[in-house]
């Protein structure tokens, strides 16, 4: 299925009458036992609230921004009346009594919940078990939002949320040749949302078009009192400044890591991108990122330590419900000293300092988003720059860097591999401007045809 943007966003019902809602369950129907996305759903409620748009008294609750739009949530996320999982069988079992603030915000907007999508357990890494690449069913999705980008990429639905501590709503919709948004830090609540780190995590969309990403942004942004993260910026203005285009846009291109250690075809095809948007009017900057090299082991750090101290009372009563991946990096964040930790948050300051040096120069910087296509199911570790590294590693590699500045960050479709697997760039532009960043993606997707492309037949038609 092809979602077209103008119906998603304004359109409840189809011309044929037959709703985005209705659509988006008979497309899960036809693919879920093959991408095994979703670990919820609610066929009931969901037709229900279709329902209840179309009734006289409903029309001012059904005329939002996003009034019909079917979106599924990471099973991070609050939903009234389900129990939170988060991919885990440590989990409490018990529903809860609200919706999370992002999750309610959506509704608001006008748009239809139908499911929650599979995490990596406690979004503690990038495998998102046991969903599966619609691309090519033997491979990962990434993650740990991997069911949340899986949903989008096989036309389930346009819009879903997800959660990015080191890169994870970016590293699975780059895996799954899809839109995938990192906010500025604060810019969207938290509340309701099972933490990783609370100094790292960002909520955000995963979609098939970058104006439904600036849509739900506009949404979804404000204070939240109860998410001590939030900051009370106004709203971005994300769609209203969608069509400013790129001229003049000063456009960095960061020399070393980022292209060295990316694939050559992947290189390549990101160096296409920039000079796609130098033809529209940017111009192009060579630039020296920060810290680049650096900013995984400060993430790591900083994730594990945060983490360790969430799960301590649970961990420590319930070790064997928790997947032996995440145990460990539970183990190994407990035992991180002080000095350790100190030693990370100061990087990061130097690292905002040095940014700001950065963001003066230029507008944006241009980065492949993930070097190297996504691993097999169940691979331990996979090869990034000739390197064999742990798959958390190898998919994060490039994207660590804007969670550690709290700068928004955006992936969009840019091509194939040689292998015919989905290559993403990455567009980060300094905190607080998610407009611009939205804009340039959205000149470029403007552009080109990448993020039309869908998975082919095949790997939705093998079992």
């Amino acid at each position: 299925m092809t979602w077209n943007v103008q119906q998603a966003v304004s359109s409840p019902a189809s011309p044929g009458g037959t709703s985005q809602v209705a659509a988006a369950l008979k497309r899960l129907a036809e693919v879920e036992t093959r991408i095994r996305a979703f670990v919820d759903v609610f066929p009931g409620e969901v037709l229900q609230a279709q329902a209840q748009r179309h009734r006289p008294r409903q029309a001012s609750a059904g005329s939002g921004p996003l009034c019909g739009v079917p979106f599924a949530v990471k099973d991070l996320y609050d939903v009234a009346g389900r129990a939170t999982r988060s991919g885990s069988a440590a989990s409490d079992p018990e529903p809860v009594a609200a919706d999370a603030t992002a999750v309610a915000a959506l509704r608001a907007a006008g748009a239809i919940l139908i499911g929650k999508t599979v995490t990596h357990e406690y979004a503690f890494g990038a495998m998102s078990p046991p969903a599966r690449n619609p691309w090519d069913l033997s491979r990962v999705p990434s993650g740990s939002s991997g069911g949340s980008a899986a949903a989008v990429a096989a036309g389930v639905v346009p819009v879903a949320l997800g959660t990015d501590t080191g890169g994870s709503i970016r590293m699975p919709a780059a895996a799954c040749g899809v839109v995938g948004f990192k906010p500025t830090f604060g810019l969207i609540g938290r509340t309701g949302i099972f933490p990783l780190s609370s100094t790292l995590d960002h909520a955000g969309p995963i979609t098939a078009t970058v104006a439904l990403a600036a849509a739900v942004v506009d949404a979804l942004a404000g204070a939240d009192p109860a998410d001590p993260g939030s900051k009370s910026s106004p709203a971005p203005g994300a769609t209203e400044g969608l069509d400013r285009g790129v001229k003049g846009i000063r456009l960095g291109i960061p020399e070393p890591f980022f292209f060295e250690n990316a694939d050559a075809d992947v290189a390549d095809a990101v160096m296409a991108a920039a000079v796609t948007l130098e033809a529209a009017g940017a111009q192009l900057v060579p630039v020296t990122f920060p810290g680049a090299r650096n900013c995984g082991d400060a993430v790591l750090a900083i994730a594990a330590a945060e983490a360790a101290h969430v799960h301590r009372e649970r961990f420590a009563a319930r070790p064997g419900d928790y997947g032996e991946d995440v145990a460990e990096a539970l183990r190994m964040g407990a035992s991180l000293s002080a000095m350790d930790l100190v030693d990370a948050y100061r990087f990061q300051e130097a690292l905002l300092s040095e940014a700001a040096g950065l963001f003066e120069q230029v507008d944006a910087v241009l980065t492949p988003t993930m070097g190297t296509a996504p691993p097999e199911l169940g691979a331990e570790s996979m090869v990034l720059a000739g390197q064999r590294v742990p798959t958390l590693t190898g998919m994060n590699a490039m994207t660590v860097h804007a969670n550690l500045l709290g700068a928004p960050a955006l992936a969009v479709p840019a091509g194939f591999s040689t292998r015919r697997l989905p290559i993403s760039a990455q567009i980060i532009a300094a905190p607080g401007q998610d407009a611009l960043a939205l804009a340039i993606g959205h000149a470029y997707e403007s552009l080109t045809e990448w993020h039309t492309a869908t998975p082919p037949v095949h790997a939705l038609s093998t079992a």
